[in-house]
């Protein structure tokens, strides 16, 4: 048998893999027992590897954090894995949107990594606005400003990843940190300049991975996760125990938040609900041809 050894997966394009080993980036290959049980490494997993040209990933160690989102077909499509620290990327110009820094502050605790919202273009407010998060919220400009707030958050070893809308200034924060142009970047909102995900090295000692632009992330059926991103809703003193803060009389949450911020809140609450009766049904399904092959076996013999 070949010698094994350890990598990290930086980028994948089909059936292959660009790893960083001791010896520099190398291009690998599935063996044929991974793409027999259809595991497929994500950006960012470690692997081991076989010594041979090209290396052939042999096996997938279990992931740290894990971020993911629901196929509008069903399935659940695993993004990147083993980030400690999920920047939030905001631009402060026409597109900024609170919800939709909710729904990725959501997506990012389902993950296990610790936010970060990242408010670029700041150079194009006068006045921050002041978001109510119980996360770290840092300020920059990417063109223009010091991004050493950014490294604060990180520690080395650790690894960072930049999600976000297209056109919030990702590619530009990369360049910046890595110092050279590695990324192309535009300036219209909305339109896909990174296509691919791929793990950056960065001087500083730890990794960097560039999203692409995602127009739609569809919430899983974690059971905390829109609860700790709405901290204020779900540690509001509210004379329900299990009040919905809709329409019920004299509910204390709904009069002290914001009517945006609560309807934020409730979108994404029934957006999971209704992830959690799908994931039962799928469940449900899988057991029951399970037990429709038992029996079928057991006719056989």
């Amino acid at each position: 048998m070949s010698q094994l050894e350890r990598a990290r997966v930086l980028s994948q394009a089909h059936e292959l893999f660009t790893i960083a080993t001791t010896v520099g980036e190398q291009i690998a290959q599935l063996t044929g027992r991974l793409r027999y049980l259809e595991e497929i490494p994500a950006v960012g997993d470690w692997v081991t590897v076989t010594a041979t040209d090209p290396p052939l990933i042999t096996a997938i160690e279990p992931r740290t954090s894990c971020f993911t989102r629901t196929d509008p077909g069903g399935g659940t499509q695993v993004l990147a894995a083993n980030i400690e620290v999920a920047f939030l990327v905001c631009g402060l110009d026409s597109d900024f949107n609170p919800n939709r820094l909710d729904r990725y502050l959501v997506q990012a605790r389902q993950s296990g990594a610790r936010p970060v919202v990242v408010l670029n273009k700041a150079d194009l407010r006068e006045e921050i606005p002041k978001l109510t998060v119980d996360v770290p919220v840092v300020a920059i400009s990417a063109l223009h400003g010091d991004l050493t707030a950014l490294c604060a958050h990180v520690h080395p070893g650790e690894t960072a990843a930049l999600f976000g809308s297209s056109g919030v200034g990702k590619s530009t924060i990369v360049n910046r940190l890595l110092g050279r142009e590695l990324q192309a970047t535009g300036t219209v909102p909305g339109r896909h300049v990174t296509t691919a995900r791929r793990l950056i090295p960065l001087d500083f000692g730890w990794w960097l991975l560039d999203m692409p632009g995602l127009r739609e992330l569809a919430l899983d059926a974690s059971a905390t996760a829109v609860e700790d991103a709405f901290a204020e809703i779900h540690a509001g003193a509210c004379r329900y125990r299990d009040c919905r803060h809709e329409n019920e009389p004299g509910c204390a949450v709904r009069d002290s938040i914001s009517p945006e911020r609560l309807a934020s809140f409730q979108k994404l609450r029934r957006e999971q609900a209704y992830a959690i009766r799908k994931e039962d049904a799928n469940a449900a399904r899988l057991e029951k041809e399970r037990w429709k092959r038992i029996h079928k076996a057991m006719r056989q013999r």
